[in-house]
């Protein structure tokens, strides 16, 4: 792009700078400006990133977004803009239309970056393909994907994470997917939205252009993505294990530590096999293979994809540590229903020993944040855990429903990670499986680490 494109693409004013320049690199770090970078600086809420703009430049950056400030090199671009992530976003939609590749877009309350991750892997068996790097899935993560676009990839794979109310529309109009999957309706950012049903209504507006050329994949395993697919303007497929749905699993068991079942499709049935364990991730296999038939690959050719996927850190990783112990690594975030799945995919370890759980708060559920630990811990004192450990204030609220549940479940609860790791170091026992989850905020890696280390002798993950 040169600048002058940019400068027409965002309603920007250039303030200084050949607008023949040409931009080879979009970048929001100062540290990853490099010749060539246009350097759009966010204003945080402890730092405002224009600070660093004579920085980058002098370090050979071609040009800056600026919404404020004066210009520090007149030989370099300077673009002034009302709003520097707003002009972000202008720009990403504005790039993204040079494109003419499918875009499956991403959306739900969990999971959205696993099924991502699953979705790439089945599509991957038939075209060059682009996803969503980690989890930059929000108004600034999105625009940054979208530049990563390039000639010769033939498809893209893109998360669209929202925690508050207009955001869904600005993603849409940045990334405008062809195909809509929607994991699930939980109870994430019940803050923000006060209720599912909200909830719903947002992440829907994924599909707000949609025709019937487009289509939308929901869970047909949830109650409120299944009553609204009655009500969609685009064809729906349904995948889940409930009747009805497009895409069905059945006969779901662990065979030699692998999730299997048997999918039922339209025109056939196939044999599946992938390493990840839980329910909720032949769900995401449901729709990877769904999706990859969408576009003309075959479900056996699919699961081929699906079968050598290894998941990521931090999501459900199994460590298999010495003296038979086994954690499970959930720490990337948490909310009510995943840590339901967390403690499924427990129970499907085979482990001598004892199962346990430790869980830290989970943030963002507002007014409501301490009857939602309550009621999460009556449904964990009937899931047959034998140990539960808590850390923070509100998973006490949890702790106190395990203890008036009246299940005789051992509940210890702490204030710190590293209290609880060693609480946990001196009463482990051999052959234990222990699940550690909890929102980022809460950083439940550090118990992880502490274990992975106590126990690390014959340590493989």
């Amino acid at each position: 792009m040169t600048a002058g494109e940019i400068v027409k693409a965002v309603e920007g004013t250039l303030l200084a700078g050949d607008p023949e320049t040409v931009i080879e690199h979009i970048c929001i770090d100062s540290r990853e400006a490099r010749e060539g970078s246009l350097f759009i600086p966010i204003i945080g809420e402890k730092v405002d990133a224009h600070k660093f703009i004579a920085q980058v430049l002098d370090n050979g950056a071609a040009g800056v977004f600026m919404s404020h400030g004066d210009v520090t090199d007149p030989d370099k671009v300077h673009i002034l803009v009302d709003d520097t992530v707003k002009a972000m976003g202008r720009l990403a939609a504005w790039y993204r239309r040079m494109f003419d590749m499918p875009i499956i877009g991403i959306t739900g309350s969990v999971g959205k970056t696993s099924t991502k991750e699953m979705i790439n892997a089945a599509l991957e068996t038939g075209f060059r393909t682009m996803k969503t790097a980690g989890n930059q899935n929000s108004q600034i993560g999105v625009p940054l994907t979208l530049f990563r676009m390039e000639q010769g990839q033939e498809m893209a794979v893109i998360e669209m994470g929202i925690s508050e109310y207009g955001e869904m529309d600005n993603l849409v109009r940045f990334v405008e997917p062809d195909v809509a999957v929607v994991t699930n309706i939980g109870e994430a950012h019940l803050a923000q939205f006060g209720k599912m049903e909200n909830t719903m209504k947002e992440k829907l507006k994924i599909t707000s252009h949609f025709t019937e050329k487009n289509r939308v994949f929901l869970n047909g395993d949830d109650p409120l993505l299944r009553q609204a697919a009655a009500s969609m303007k685009c064809p729906v497929v349904l995948f889940g294990t409930e009747p009805g749905c497009d895409y069905r699993a059945e006969n779901i068991h662990i065979e030699d530590g692998k999730n299997c079942f048997t999918l039922i499709y339209p025109e056939g049935r196939e044999e599946v096999v992938i390493r990840q364990l839980g329910h909720h991730n032949v769900l995401n296999a449901l729709v990877a293979i769904a999706v990859a038939k969408h576009f003309g690959i075959e479900p056996s050719k699919a699961k081929e994809g699906l079968s050598k996927y290894e998941g990521l850190p931090m999501r459900q990783q199994i460590n298999h540590l010495s003296h038979g112990i086994k954690v499970i690594d959930d720490t990337y975030n948490a909310s009510p229903a995943s840590v339901k799945s967390g403690i499924n995919v427990l129970h499907q370890l085979d482990n001598p020993g004892r199962k346990i759980t430790v869980l830290a708060d989970i943030l963002e559920l507002g007014d409501m944040s301490w009857q939602r630990h309550y009621d999460l811990g009556m449904e964990v004192a009937e899931s047959g855990i034998d140990m539960v450990v808590t850390v923070g204030q509100e998973m006490k609220a949890l702790a106190k429903a395990i203890v008036d549940s009246g299940k005789g479940i051992p509940v210890c609860s702490f204030d710190s990670n590293d209290a609880a790791s060693q609480w946990l170091i001196g009463n482990i026992q051999d052959g234990d499986a222990v699940l550690v989850k909890g929102s980022r905020g809460m950083h439940e890696e550090e118990v992880v680490k502490a274990l992975r280390e106590r126990f690390a002798n014959k340590a493989e993950s």
